[in-house]
């Protein structure tokens, strides 16, 4: 009995499969005594297998060519616990059982087997039959090769649909031939630098790619977008929107005031041809026209959409107002262009609003209640709520320390514990149309392969085994062990994945200062193997000193800190700066002042280094948060835009002698005239270099320097521009108030 629980133990599979019996023993790799066969009459479900390994024999059988592709990646996972998969293999010795059919290609590319097996008993099938992921070439484009690495790892986890979104307002990727200003124009951008981001497919390359999807039983379902997130499209076609205007580079992120004009003809007959094309290259069941975030201020004002809203008889009521109505109907119009080619519409689920196509299958993004009031109305839908775990592009750690993103938090734990059938729906017997579950990494904030990776990996797994297993067999804890072993595939594979860092409880800061002693505690997400640490200026190795308990300085230290993995592997390393130091004094009284004094200077400024030998005037302001209203905002960012510098000085009090924490999203905060906050040329959406200083009660000066400018797409205009303190331990910022 404990050598069957230790080889239990021993045994980590993700997905946990439906049922597995652990027999006891091995049996050791022989061709001659393996069989691997398909049955349709087995009586498994679709895509289901079942294993049976004895010490003399290996039986797999499969309902289908599928199930026995996801028996094999089982087996691959089966090899014992100090040996590692192979990808390559061929299986000799297949025994074909009469009325059977033995997988063609099977001799080829799908695993090798060596070493031994542990002696088991496995059924499995699937829970869902989407299992889907999603990328995001738009935004930041990625290699057929990085693409084709996805669909090898993520098959190996039993995910089967590939989300390709292909087309956005950032660029538009996929190779039109009617068209070809869509990838000539659309498909390259001009950043705010001056730098160009371009790539898209060819049609060869896209077949390349679900050909070789197929192989691995994925399905790649493309995303072309309709009528908002289309402007480059608009681009290379102005003709497309209501007012026909020449549209810029849009080089941010967000979504600009542009739609696609369904008020003309030219607009369905422009997609009927797109489409046309699309669905020669893509042999999926469900075409995506995502339907999203679309701006309809410009129908309100266009002549040919009010025609179009009066000829149709769309009538503002509570089910929508004119314009939502306009959009399901242009949606509408989509599902019969995608009918007519025998395929089905899936839209992101703005395309209830309005009223819902009659075949449209709903994906819920927003929240569960998208896809529960689809479902109801008896629509299929695969549930993706940003907000519960789905949204790879959130933060998994906290914000101060990882690498910025689009916000939200989404830790591996959120991502795994995700239920997504709704009591609701069971109640009222609607949960068979839960096609399945979808995990999307928008790439907006992703300037990398590896950060994509980083973002990817391993909460993916979470989201694979949500998709495969029953409900009734996922366990976090068992979860959050076996997924060590998942990552050593990564490391195999050589990808990039998150390692939980070492973080401060209450708020990560790598610049802390204290006047007497200061204590630093560290936790993590979620439990690690330990956390190392130096104080001699070393990296850290596996084999630095370990964390037990918080640790004590009264005397200025730089600290490297890291996590290890149960295996050894190290997380980035963290560099915390302590500074012991006297009181910052107070100034005097009499070289205080009240209020504020600001300066503009225009230009096209990436970081404060650049504002040289500039004109710069003098402008009035009340608050630091006014430094980004000198300019009114504009989504679109028109060429006329006019970017620009400002800076301003101040006074601020403390009420006692202490240490006090800085956080700001303005480029430089400068204290009593030292630099203590510089955030560079980074993105700086969220504040990430925090400070701390040691103040003296009473008046200290306050200098910010604001930049407005696009870096990393984004927009900085959109920045809160306050200086937030907090005074230790208080673990809430507050604006400082000006004198």
């Amino acid at each position: 009995m404990l050598l069957t629980l230790i080889l239990a133990a021993a045994i980590q599979l993700i997905p946990a499969p439906a049922q597995m019996q652990v027999r006891g023993g091995s049996f050791k790799v022989d061709p001659a005594k393996m069989s691997f066969v398909v049955d349709p009459a087995s009586g498994l479900p679709e895509e289901g297998y079942t294993i049976d390994i004895t010490r003399a024999r290996l039986k797999v059988v499969a309902s289908s060519e599928a199930g026995l592709f996801y028996a094999c990646q089982t087996l691959r996972q089966l090899q014992m616990a100090d040996q590692v998969g192979h990808d390559a293999l061929v299986i000799p010795g297949t025994t074909v059982i009469p009325g059977t059919t033995v997988i063609p290609g099977l001799t080829g590319n799908l695993l090798n087997l060596t070493g031994n097996l542990p002696c088991v008993k496995i059924t499995d099938y699937p829970r869902f039959r989407w299992r889907g992921f999603h990328v995001d070439p738009c935004r930041h484009f990625l290699s057929v090769e990085e693409t084709k690495r996805y669909i090898d790892i993520l098959s190996a986890y039993k995910m089967n649909v590939m989300h390709w979104h292909l087309t956005d307002d950032q660029g538009w990727r996929i190779q039109i031939l009617k068209y070809p200003r869509l990838t000539e124009i659309g498909g390259s951008r001009v950043e705010f630098d001056g730098s160009v981001h371009e790539g898209y497919y060819t049609q060869e390359q896209i077949r390349e790619v679900v050909a070789y999807a197929a192989e691995r039983h994925v399905t790649v379902v493309p995303e072309i977008e309709m009528p908002g997130h289309s402007t480059a499209a608009a681009r290379a076609y102005p003709g497309l929107t209501c007012t026909k205007e020449s549209i810029s580079t849009f080089y941010t992120w967000g979504s600009p005031d542009f739609a696609l004009c369904p008020g003309r003809e030219y607009m369905f007959e422009f997609l009927e041809d797109v489409i046309s094309e699309v669905v020669q290259l893509f042999p999926s069941e469900y075409i995506h026209i995502g339907g999203d975030e679309c701006k309809k201020d410009k129908w309100e004002k266009c002549p040919a959409c009010q025609a179009r809203i009066k000829a149709e008889g769309l009538v503002a009521d509570a089910a929508g107002t004119a314009e939502e109505k306009l959009q399901s109907y242009a949606v509408r119009r989509m599902e019969g262009i995608l009918a007519a080619h025998g395929r089905k519409l899936v839209g992101w689920d703005e395309i209830l609003e309005g009223g819902l196509s009659p075949n449209a299958t709903v994906m819920s993004w927003r929240g569960m209640e998208g896809g529960i009031a689809a479902a109801l109305a008896g629509h299929d839908v695969i549930m993706t709520p940003s907000h519960d775990g789905m949204y790879l592009d959130h933060f998994q750690g906290d914000p101060k320390i990882e690498p910025v993103t689009i916000g939200r938090y989404t830790t591996l734990e959120k991502a795994y514990k995700y239920e997504p059938v709704p009591e609701e729906l069971i109640k009222n017997g609607k949960a068979s149309h839960v096609l399945g579950l979808q995990c999307n990494t928008w790439s907006e904030y992703i300037y990398s392969d590896s950060q994509r990776e980083y973002m990817m990996f391993p909460r993916a797994f979470a989201v694979a085994e949500t998709a495969w297993t029953p409900a009734e067999n996922k366990d976090w804890e068992s979860f959050r062990v076996r997924v060590d072993k998942a990552c050593r595939d990564l490391d195999r594979r050589g990808v990039n994945y998150h390692i939980p860092l070492p973080e401060q409880p209450g708020g990560s800061c790598d610049k802390l200062a204290f006047q007497d002693k200061a204590v630093v505690s560290f936790t993590t997400t979620r439990p690690v193997g330990k956390i190392v640490y130096t104080l001699d200026g070393s990296e850290p190795t596996s084999a630095s000193m370990a964390y037990s308990k918080p640790l004590e300085f009264t005397e200025s230290a730089v600290l490297k800190t890291a996590s290890v993995t149960s295996y050894g592997k190290l997380s980035p390393v963290r560099t915390i700066t302590l500074t012991k130091e006297e009181p910052w004094p107070a100034q005097p009284a009499a070289a205080v002042e009240s209020g504020l004094k600001a300066k503009r200077a225009d230009g096209r400024f990436t970081k404060a280094a650049d504002i040289k030998d500039v004109p710069w005037k003098d402008v009035s302001i009340k608050r630091l948060r006014d430094l980004s209203t000198l300019e009114p905002f504009n989504r679109n960012l028109p060429d006329s835009t006019v970017f620009y510098a400002a800076v301003a000085e101040g006074f601020f009090s403390v009420e006692a002698t202490d240490t006090y924490r800085f956080s700001s999203d303005c480029d430089q905060v400068w204290i009593d005239g030292k630099l203590l906050i510089d955030n560079g040329a980074e993105v700086k959406r969220y504040s990430r270099h925090d400070a701390e200083a040691v103040l003296e009660a009473g008046p200290h000066s306050v200098k910010v320097v604001f930049i407005y400018n696009v870096v990393g797409g984004w927009n900085s205009i959109r920045n809160k521009t306050d200086v937030l303190v907090r005074r230790r331990p208080d673990d809430k910022f507050s604006s400082i108030k000006m004198l």
